[in-house]
This record gives C-alpha cells, structure tokens and sequence, in this order.
C-alpha cells in the first residue's frame, strides 16, 4: 500500500523542517566542540575529558577528527546529496563515543562531572542524530 499524495505531504514537510535545522545543530555541536579543543585544549581537558594524563597531541587528534565530521556536516547544508553519509558518519561516531563513556563511567578524575551526565548526552546525540538521518533518508527516497 502506497502513502496517498496528501500523507507524502506531510511526511515531507516534517522531513524539512527537521532536516536542515538537525544538521545545523549537530554542525554546530561537532565546530564548537572542535574550536573549544583548540582554543583552550587545557580547560577542555579539565572541565569535558578529564580521563588519563593530559596529551596536547592526541586532544588535537580528536579535534581534528571532530572538525572534519563538523565540516562535512556543515558541506551537506550546501551540497544535499552529502547530508545522509555525513550524517551517518557522525552517527557511528556518537554511538561508538557514548559506548566508550558508558565503558568509562565511572574513570574520570575525581571531582569532575564527567561521567554519567557525559554518557548520557552523548546518547542523547546520538539518537537526536538517529532521528534527523532517518528523516534525510526519508527526504531522499
């Protein structure tokens, strides 16, 4: 059974009005975080990765990985038919950093609130992520 024009409507303009507004979102969440990891890799560590000894090189590793995910992101706003592979790296990258955080819940330096609240948003992320590639794929099929 095929959904009548009316209902593909209306599934389409849901898909609008998340889609575009979901990629920004997480574009951002993705440049942000890069930017705070090189502007202030020290105060990132303390206050958001307080895990391990501090590395100057593998914080710029991770902010690099971080900003290329961001600026893909950030290409599919312009260029459509880049939307759903972006977002589905950026979701097999969430899912794999909320599991780690759920494996290290309880391994950041004392004192910090790293932790449970990391693990959840980082789940949070990704199923918001989940959610906003479901409706590009829909928009695209």
């Amino acid at each position: 059974m095929t959904a009548s024009p009316i209902q593909q409507a209306s599934v389409g303009n849901r898909s609008d009005r998340l889609v575009v507004p979901g990629v920004a979102v997480i574009a951002g969440v993705q440049l942000f975080t890069a930017a705070f990891i090189f502007l202030a890799p020290e105060s990132f560590f303390e206050h958001v990765g307080p895990f391990g000894l501090y590395n100057d090189h593998y914080l710029r590793d991770a902010g690099v990985m971080i900003l290329g995910a961001g600026l893909a992101l950030l290409a599919s706003l312009k260029w459509t038919v880049l939307r759903a592979g972006a977002l589905a790296a950026n979701l097999a990258m969430f899912g794999a950093h909320a599991v780690n955080h759920w494996f290290d819940i309880g391994n950041a330096h004392a004192g910090s609130s790293a932790g449970v609240l990391d693990a959840i948003s980082l789940t949070l992320l990704t199923v918001f992520t989940a959610v906003v590639m479901r409706a590009a794929m829909q928009q695209e099929s």
